[in-house]
């Protein structure tokens, strides 16, 4: 009986033990469960110029107005604007010059052209959709009211090239402008000799994702293009020109700051060299979560004005950007509007 008693100690001793653990039993590491790789977001995919389809696009637009006959006397000059995007001042493009309407429209106001005769929209086309040339142009003008015209200017990288029509049309051979996201157009009107007269520059297009705008680093547009016009009176004097220029654009994503220069030339009304007009230094902030900004330009530019552009195509790789201004530069009273576009 003692030795019955004295195995049965044991035994529970060893369980005991090995219940706390003891011995030189071991557990087991377990199987780490694999973390799932997350898929990447899909880049979103964008249409692009030369449109394949009639298409309808708001816009950035930069506006001013004057009022009298440039051609006797010095006008009255109206304000210079700018907007960001908007359906206010918005515009219907085609893929074929022959065959298509091209529509202007601000407000309640809207301007139609086309090339088919014995149409309400039927224009004279000034300029072809060629490559040669970097717009193609329309214009209307009254035969009841002297004076009152309608002008419509657009980039020629929207139109679809065709060697069945003569000319052979096509975007234009300008490398610059050969854009595939962005576009623009200036709509020029009057509505009688002595009446108002009305510019808006506008640019759209393909705009960027809030998604897919860039979240950091610095990127210079390296090409881009400039063009607008400038009305200028002095005395009893008005003239109106057109503006070329180079413009540097520098943009960083992290802070949302871009920094630009225009250095801005006059093409005199009947045509020969550039003339050299002034430099414009302008700066602008993105807003948080948002694919287009707004600025003005700084103390020591000829004119004070804002600007207001925005980035389209995937990751911002193309920006347009409308610019206006007003004051007084070497004696005269001026309004200058007018309208970048480029690329990285």
């Amino acid at each position: 009986m003692i030795r019955r008693h004295m195995f049965m100690s044991a035994l529970a001793a060893t369980v005991a033990l090995s219940g706390c653990g003891g011995g030189n039993d071991s557990t087991a590491t377990p199987t780490p469960t694999a973390t799932p790789t997350p898929t990447p977001t899909a880049s979103p995919t964008y249409a692009s110029f030369p449109l394949t389809a009639p298409a309808e696009f708001n816009t950035f637009s930069a506006a001013t107005s004057y009022t009298g006959d440039p051609a006797t006397s010095a006008v009255t000059l109206g304000a210079a604007s700018t907007e960001t995007l908007s359906t206010r001042v918005r515009l219907a493009t085609d893929t074929a010059i022959a065959t298509g309407t091209y529509v202007l429209h601000e407000n309640t106001e809207e301007s139609r052209f086309c090339v088919p005769t014995g149409q309400t929209c039927t224009a004279t086309l000034v300029a072809n959709a060629i490559p040669a040339n970097p717009e193609f142009i329309f214009r209307t003008d009254d035969t009841t009211t002297a004076g009152k015209f309608a002008q419509g200017e657009f980039l020629n990288n929207v139109v679809t090239a065709s060697t069945t029509v003569t000319p052979n049309v096509g975007p234009t051979s300008n490398t610059a402008l050969a854009l595939s996201r962005v576009s623009y157009a200036n709509w020029w009107r009057g509505d009688s000799t002595a009446g108002q007269k009305r510019l808006t520059y506008s640019t759209w297009g393909f705009s960027t994702a809030y998604s897919d705008m860039p979240a950091t680093g610095t990127v210079a547009y390296s090409t881009l293009t400039v063009t607008g016009r400038l009305v200028s009176t002095v005395g009893a004097t008005t003239v109106i020109n057109k503006v070329t220029g180079t413009v540097t654009m520098s943009v960083n994503f992290a802070t949302g700051t871009v920094d630009s220069v225009l250095t801005l030339s006059t093409i005199p009304a009947g045509g020969g060299a550039a003339v050299a007009y002034g430099t414009f230094t302008a700066q602008g902030a993105i807003p948080v979560g948002q694919n287009q900004w707004t600025g003005s330009f700084t103390t020591g530019s000829p004119l004070s004005g804002t600007l207001a552009g925005g980035f389209f195509g995937s990751q911002g790789e193309q920006v347009g950007t409308v610019f206006s201004a007003s004051g007084t530069f070497g004696g005269a009273q001026q309004r200058l509007i007018g309208v970048v576009v480029g690329k990285k």
